[in-house]
């Protein structure tokens, strides 16, 4: 099974370490023959930052790249901003209302507070996370 989730980019800058990468993100869709008459079909281009060292040296802007990520990522990156938030909406829904007898309306201003505050957190700890979510480019073959 594929471990790595990789998108074609273009180099737009290289400072230091930094590298941005303009990756073109296309719907799950995209490779579907139905496309041209579906609606849903869309694309988006998208700013990649990639920090790496000697990055000044090794990249030049405009140049074609593969711009990679662990396919583990992806998954905590979803726990993290569904998986969780999903589960503290049930579980405190069912303590309010069950447990507690609190009403249904105070049951969620108190749930949007808990809300607010777990994405809060995940706000402020981003820095830490750019860490755990970072990507890595591999240059791709020239093919003449």
């Amino acid at each position: 099974m594929k471990e790595t989730i990789a998108h074609q980019g273009v180099i737009e800058s290289v400072e230091g370490r930094h590298v941005k990468v303009n990756i073109l993100q296309v719907a799950a869709c995209g490779e579907c023959k139905a496309r041209s008459l579906c609606a849903s079909s869309e694309s988006k281009e998208k700013i990649i930052d990639v920090y790496e060292d000697d990055a000044v040296m090794k990249y030049q802007i405009g140049e074609q790249v593969m711009v990679c990520g662990a396919l583990s990522m992806g998954k905590q990156a979803v726990r993290l901003a569904f998986g969780v938030p999903v589960v503290l909406i049930v579980v405190w829904m069912l303590v309010a209302i069950v447990w507690l007898k609190l009403g249904e309306l105070i049951s969620v201003g108190i749930l949007v507070v808990l809300l607010t505050v777990y994405f809060y957190i995940l706000y402020i700890n981003k820095d830490r996370m750019a860490k755990r979510f970072a990507f890595w480019i591999e240059k791709q073959s020239k093919i003449n």
